[in-house]
């Protein structure tokens, strides 16, 4: 009974700061039947659509493939990763999801979500004690209303950046300890912990902590000597933080470059976003849904007893003035970095934020709590007066938000009177706080905050929808089972579907496609992939429009179809090209098909593929210049894709629009208008379609003959589609129909693939294939014979310039072929390739990183011998 007593004195509100938050989550998973206890998950949006597919990969890469932490071939076509696991996946936290293999992998991911939280709660109260502004019942109080504040909530389903929360609170911990002597390193190694756990969160918390040093400078200086020692330590810290990262931070920053950072704003606009006075409604219990998540205000809900103790900090005479003004104006900086063009764009990395805006408001909660936490550590009572001001100002907003309710999707009435009865309770529960901080005030205290906290949890949660947990793991079992099925005979095979989850699949079950959604893709991949006929966009490639030549191209070796239109297993291509294809095998509702055309990862081709100008917006077309340049055959003669006619356009219920021959008016708006157009193929050639990207986010439902024909809603550029294969004589009905009043039907083209060309060409392309010898992610080798003069190794490795590559032992300079792919140029002979891929700048980080490390323990030892030489 001592020892417990002994454990609650030490370190029991600490362990009451991490258990509240998680039981509270994990009781309101309960009731939102989180698998395993019910059929719902909590991968909604991007983490049902892109992370959870991360985490998969995760897990193969530490148990199966440990050499896909540099590269791997699942990402698009292939892909630098070391950018991938900077922005996703360096959390500690991930290691969860190794105890949570296949179907279970939700439930790893909830359990991360409930750590992370608990951590947050825990790392705020540590920094309370540590700090000694508060004690007691207060740090589980200011723990939970970090942690579940209005950000935390609403970045659940974003759970890479929870970790910037859990270090956030250290990291302004070891600012205080720079103002003390023989205090330095927890500030650098914590700084530089969240740098490589997630470098984009780092980057918003390096901009905080030089506002917050500032403060600390004004509060803590006594001498100028003291001060100025202070700032050496802060600098050298920062700059120590930094280089102990670089081992990731350089090459993450290099691939930056490459993909993300190459969407930077040019034009800045000084102006305000909105008006600021919307903001209030973010003090509001709940405000919080799916609207919200594109474009809404700042979630900087903290609940109402940390707003009331923030304004008081202000007008409370016994802080130093000097404290006061200077938080003043930190305040300012970070209040209008919530509304100003310019400093929103400064914070979030010179890109406005795709979804999830005002991704920095973590550090505005924090900076309210710490004001908060100042106020009680210098007077813990409030009087009437200033508390009655303090109600006025808060009551002010509420009554705002209330005035403008319909403005505010999120909103109800209930939840303002909820937010004025919690007020009313804070406002009380203040007023009892005594000189000295007793139980029951403190638990009074702590169950009014972690109600409202609780309130904004549960109202905000239950208005984002959860993904079935059936409709998951059902999927990921069938498509598992499929890859496993497929024989996997080649070195290097990619495989294709009709069918999709996320775009993520290949790093969910292992294997290499052509799909991924991903931040740090590089722009050259999407570009390639729309130029030819490929739905795409920033950031993501879907991988459902491929023709028999891009199969054949692109290594395409297996082809997974699904017989059934099902939820499940949902359909995203209509591929009667699959005729042509020799069905091999079945893994339930799945049937595995083998693609005899697809080429091997490398091949000897003309260099006139060096030379290739892109076609734009006529994807057959830049299909066709592509196979004769790689072929070296560019005559007319030879061309793969030949453009055909309709025998026929009808309208039902339409009309063109005068002067504008692609665009179509309804007649009646009440029936859907439609757009039929009939061809009967004179061979049994396949056929295909380009869509004008007009035609995107479902603007139209196509169907042949009735049936319908699947297509990814989303793309900029003309996409292919695959209408009849095999139906000599047999007339194909082609019905776009559409509900909206009016439809523009671009690029509306009808091609024939020239089967005999098409073969003679294939032919010509695998006849001298690169003879795989050795094959991983990151290192290949094999031989080629050149039977040709100016010929090249083609190959559909994207290019990189961290791909290092040996000719007969000799290191050469590849080339960029289509502005995307790795081609060498060889001489006439046989030839042994290698091909290995570093990160460019990883090996330089390492040396820097390494050096930092050693000349830190030096530094530190050698100063602990000096002193201890002068004491004796």
């Amino acid at each position: 009974m001592t020892r417990l007593y002994n454990y609650w004195h030490r370190h029991g509100f600490l362990t009451l700061s991490f258990l509240l938050p998680v039981i509270l989550l994990f009781i309101y998973g309960i009731m939102r039947h989180v698998f395993p206890f019910g059929g719902q998950t909590i991968m909604t949006v991007d983490l049902g659509q892109q992370y959870i597919d991360f985490f998969a990969y995760f897990r193969t890469t530490l148990l199966q493939h440990p050499s896909t932490f540099l590269y791997s071939f699942a990402k698009g076509l292939g892909g630098d990763m070391l950018g991938v696991w900077a922005y996703y996946l360096m959390s500690p936290f991930n290691l969860v999801v190794l105890l949570t293999p296949g179907k279970w992998l939700s439930f790893g991911v909830w359990l991360i979500v409930l750590l992370k939280t608990g951590c947050t709660s825990l790392s705020m109260a540590y920094y309370l004690k540590k700090t000694r502004l508060a004690t007691g019942w207060w740090l589980p109080t200011f723990g939970i209303a970090f942690a579940l504040s209005g950000f935390a909530i609403a970045n659940q389903f974003n759970i890479m950046w929870l970790d910037a929360l859990i270090w956030l609170p250290l990291i302004v911990l070891g600012i205080e300890q720079l103002f003390k002597p023989r205090h330095f390193w927890l500030y650098p190694i914590s700084l530089a912990i969240l740098l490589v756990v997630n470098y984009y969160m780092g980057y918003m918390v390096c901009l905080f902590v030089v506002a917050y040093f500032a403060w600390t400078l004004v509060c803590h200086h006594t001498t100028w000597r003291q001060t100025g020692r202070s700032i050496l330590k802060f600098i050298g810290g920062s700059l120590g933080a930094g280089l102990l990262a670089a081992w990731l931070l350089l090459p993450t920053f290099y691939q930056l470059t490459q993909s993300k950072g190459q969407y930077t704003i040019q034009k800045i606009h000084w102006k305000l976003e909105y008006n600021p006075l919307k903001m209030l409604s973010k003090l509001i219990v709940g405000n919080f849904n799916f609207d919200q998540m594109p474009k809404g205000e700042p979630n900087i809900f903290v609940g109402s007893l940390v707003l009331i103790l923030f304004l008081a900090y202000f007008f409370t005479k016994k802080i130093p003035l000097k404290d006061r003004l200077a938080a003043l104006v930190v305040t300012g900086f970070l209040g209008l970095s919530l509304c100003f063009e310019p400093l929103d764009l400064l914070w979030h990395g010179m890109q406005f934020p795709v979804w999830y805006p005002y991704r920095f408001s973590y550090v505005i909660s924090f900076w309210l709590i710490v004001l908060a936490v100042q106020r009680l550590h210098y007077q813990p009572r409030m009087n009437w007066p200033l508390l009655l001001w303090t109600f006025l100002l808060l009551i002010s907003g509420i009554g705002y938000t209330a005035k403008h309710l319909k403005s505010f999707t999120a909103l109800d009435n209930y939840q303002v009177y909820l937010s004025i009865g919690f007020l009313i309770l804070a406002s009380l529960a203040v007023l009892l706080i005594p000189r000295h901080f007793k139980l029951p005030v403190g638990c009074l205290i702590l169950i009014t905050v972690t109600l409202e906290m609780t309130a904004n949890a549960y109202i905000s949660l239950n208005q984002i929808s959860y993904v079935s947990q059936k409709d998951y793991a059902d999927y990921t079992v069938q498509l598992q089972k499929a890859i496993q099925t497929t024989p996997q005979k080649a070195a290097f095979q990619r495989i294709g579907k009709t069918f999709m989850r996320t775009k993520n699949d290949p790093m969910q079950a292992d294997y290499f496609g052509g799909s991924h959604f991903n931040s740090m893709l590089e722009p050259s991949y999407p570009n390639f992939m729309g130029q030819i006929g490929e739905p795409a966009g920033d950031g993501f490639v879907a991988d459902t429009n491929q023709t028999e030549f891009t199969d054949a191209f692109l290594s395409y070796r297996y082809y997974l179809n699904s017989q059934t239109v099902q939820a499940t297993v949902p359909k995203t291509s209509y591929k009667p090209d699959l005729v042509d294809y020799t069905p091999i095998k079945k893994a339930g509702d799945i049937e595995i098909y083998h693609n005899p055309n697809a080429l091997a990862l490398g091949f000897a081709a003309s260099n006139q593929i060096l030379k290739h100008k892109k076609t734009a917006d006529y994807p057959l077309i830049e299909q066709n210049n592509i196979a004769a340049e790689l072929s070296g055959q560019t005559g007319v003669n030879q061309q793969l894709f030949n453009l055909e006619f309709f025998n026929t356009v009808t309208y039902q219920n339409v009309k063109q629009k005068p002067k504008l021959n692609e665009t179509f008016l309804k007649i009646d708006s009440k029936k859907d208008g439609h757009v039929i157009y009939t061809f009967t193929p004179t061979t049994n050639d396949a056929y295909y379609l380009t869509l004008g990207s007009s035609l995107e986010k479902n603007a139209v439902r196509i169907t042949i003959n009735g049936q319908t024909v699947q297509q990814y809603d989303t793309f900029r550029d003309p996409v292919v589609v695959n209408l009849a294969n095999h139906v000599k004589g047999q007339t194909q009905t082609l019905d776009f129909a559409f509900s909206k009043s009016e439809i523009w039907l671009q690029n509306i083209n009808l091609y024939r693939l020239n089967t005999q060309n098409f073969q003679q060409t294939i032919q010509k392309l695998e006849a001298n294939p690169l003879k795989i010898r050795h094959f991983s992610n990151r290192a290949i080798t094999g031989t080629i014979k050149i039977t040709k003069q100016k010929q090249v190794l083609m190959t559909t490795i994207p290019y990189s310039s961290g791909w290092q590559v040996k000719v007969d032992g000799q290191t050469v300079k590849p080339k960029k072929a289509l502005k995307n792919f790795l081609a060498v140029p060889l001489k006439k002979g046989q030839h042994k390739i290698q091909f290995t891929y570093t990160p460019p700048y990883l090996k330089l980080g390492l040396l820097i990183s390494g050096l930092t490390i050693l000349a830190s323990l030096i530094g530190h030892f050698g100063w602990r011998f000096y002193r201890h030489r002068r004491l004796f």
